[in-house]
């Protein structure tokens, strides 16, 4: 029977396990409650017996008090508002003496509640008698049946006070009995609740323990694995909650790994050899450079100042992918670029810009904007015959560096303008001729470095109306008192 509840219980899943042992918890501290509830609850019962006798009299002494100073009040002014509350005072006082009893018997405290509700009958007959005669305007009589009522009521007060103290000198003797078992019940509760909590603790211990102990080893284990230690072995468990599950597909992964070592061992030779086959960039710029040197030679300068430039571009895409430049370079990048488009395809391109000089050391990703000009014009203005220009403006903006590309070319429409700035895959990204990184790239990286997705917007009215492609580089503290300071006016050039 134990082996069965044992795997019964470890096949369960760990939500369960968790939602059965919080309610066998409390269930537990339900039944524990419920004796506490019901050894107070009887202790206090008994308590409020005892007392209830000197209650019940001092209640009847308030209403006979009440129905004394009512009567007074009604008395000496005659209002409407006195007698009503006389009548009620009256009523309440008459239901309270109704539960006395009116049979002769030999208990003395018993004889005394018999008197004092023959007497409380005579004193509210005086009192109705005293309210009537003065309704009457009876003077003489009023005053004698308040004289009465008042004697009456002087001889209840002091019968119900003694009736009080016998009863008090009675339950004082049963309350400190009582006390002493209410005690003896407290020390039973708290024990009752420490042998609980006691077994709660243990079984949360066997519990977590039944849960984690699997995890940890599974840990251990995920742990020599990422220092390269491949031959480590769980034993599987026939267990089929979560860990059980991880554990057996955790040695699945690990016969997969062994396997795939030797392949990926093979593939990295093949990575290698392939990299090997590969043309060294500095045997191809050495060849620039030797095919510059000969056209100077030959005085063919237009020639020697193309190779020159195409040999830079090739420098600075292959050299300064990953490391941040300053703006002058990327600059420089574009104006290489739009000088080699020009030469080859006869000076089509035109291109205008509008530098801010005090941004120019202002550093960002390379390749920023190389890859927004090459997807102007491949894209804006290639089919313009010579209309096409590119303007490319530099300017402060609220601690950035604002850099605006833009073209008079074929514009997007909204439906391909929503696509680019929502990133939807289905976006045309122009390739390069020299392993340009297309626009989609430029804005992820952008949003990624900087945290912000104004970096980079893109905009446009329509078909026909050209594009603007804005850059936002945020201007480091130091480098922004650095550019307030006086400087020389914006520099504007046009090259075609």
């Amino acid at each position: 029977m134990r082996l069965r509840l044992e795997k019964f219980f470890s096949d369960l899943s760990i939500r369960k396990k968790l939602i059965l042992t919080y309610s066998i918890t409390a269930v537990i501290m339900l039944m524990a409650d419920l004796f506490v509830y019901r050894n107070v609850y009887q202790t206090v019962s008994t308590l409020d017996d005892v007392f209830e006798g000197n209650i019940s009299l001092s209640e009847l002494s308030e209403s006979l008090d009440t129905v004394q100073y009512t009567m007074t009040g009604f008395l000496e002014t005659k209002s409407t508002d006195d007698m009503d509350a006389y009548y009620k005072a009256y009523q309440d006082y008459s239901d309270q003496i109704a539960s006395l009893p009116y049979e002769v018997t030999g208990e003395r405290t018993v004889r005394m509640e018999r008197n004092i509700r023959m007497m409380s009958d005579r004193y509210l007959e005086v009192t109705d008698a005293a309210i009537e005669a003065k309704r009457g305007r009876n003077i003489d009589k009023y005053r004698l049946q308040y004289e009465n009522a008042t004697t009456l009521y002087g001889y209840l007060r002091v019968y119900i006070n003694s009736l009080n103290n016998e009863l008090l000198n009675s339950n004082s003797t049963n309350y400190l009995e009582m006390t002493r078992s209410f005690h003896t019940v407290v020390v039973a509760n708290v024990l009752v609740f420490v042998w609980i909590t006691l077994l709660n603790i243990l079984l949360a211990i066997v519990v977590v323990r039944r849960i984690t102990q699997p995890l940890a080893t599974l840990a251990g284990a995920a742990g020599q694995v990422a220092d390269g230690n491949y031959d480590v072995v769980i034993p599987d468990t026939n267990v089929k909650d979560e860990p059980g599950i991880l554990i057996t597909a955790f040695n699945r992964m690990l016969d997969s790994i062994r396997r795939g070592v030797v392949t990926e061992v093979r593939l990295h030779e093949a990575q290698l050899r392939f990299l090997q086959a590969q043309i060294n960039p500095h045997f191809l710029f050495n060849t620039l450079n030797a095919g510059a040197q000969l056209a100077m030679m030959e005085d063919a300068d237009r020639t020697y100042e193309y190779i020159q430039n195409v040999a830079d571009f090739f420098r600075y895409n292959i050299k300064k992918q990953d490391a941040p430049v300053p703006l002058s370079d990327e600059i420089t990048m574009v104006d290489t670029y739009i000088y080699i488009i020009n030469i080859r395809f006869s000076g089509e391109v035109g291109y205008e810009k509008e530098v801010d000089p005090s941004l120019l050391s202002v550093e960002l990703p390379a390749m920023t904007l190389q890859p927004v000009v090459e997807n102007a014009v491949s894209h804006g203005i290639r089919d313009m015959a010579g209309e096409g220009v590119i303007r490319m403006k530099v300017s402060g903006e609220d601690g950035c560096c604002r850099i605006d590309i833009t073209d008079n070319g074929a514009g997007i429409t909204p439906e391909k303008l929503f696509e680019i700035q929502n990133g939807k895959p289905s976006v045309e990204e122009p390739s390069g001729e020299h392993g340009g990184i297309g626009l989609q790239n430029v804005a992820s990286r952008l949003r990624l470095l900087y945290k912000d997705d104004r970096v980079f917007e893109i905009n446009s009215e329509g078909l026909g109306k050209g594009t603007t492609v804005t850059i936002r580089i945020p201007i480091p503290v130091e480098a922004q008192e650095e550019k307030d300071a006086p400087d020389a006016a914006q520099i504007t050039s046009q090259e075609s």
